[in-house]
């Protein structure tokens, strides 16, 4: 039995404006990508995506280290989540 794996991309854009969200699947691999326009919002969104059975989240370098705090708080201790470091 395969299971299915919920993975997102998030994208932090500080302006107004740039929160969109969209989604893929491919075979067992569900992928939602987002461009939040501020903190609090991809907060939001995580919480959400956690209840849909998100098991890791990629963030931009955009969010930092405060930022990628502030998501590990909102996905909690059984989600994956990593910060894209240049």
């Amino acid at each position: 039995m395969t299971t299915s794996r919920h993975i997102a991309f998030l994208i932090l854009v500080p302006e107004p404006g740039n929160t969109a969200l969209s989604s893929q699947s491919s075979g067992d691999y569900h992928l939602s990508l987002a461009t939040l326009s501020d903190i609090d919002s991809a907060k939001r969104l995580v919480r959400e995506l956690v209840s849909q059975g998100v098991s890791t989240i990629e963030l931009s370098s955009s969010f930092g280290d405060d930022g990628l705090a502030a998501i590990q708080e909102a996905a909690g201790k059984d989600v994956r989540v990593g910060l894209v470091r240049f």
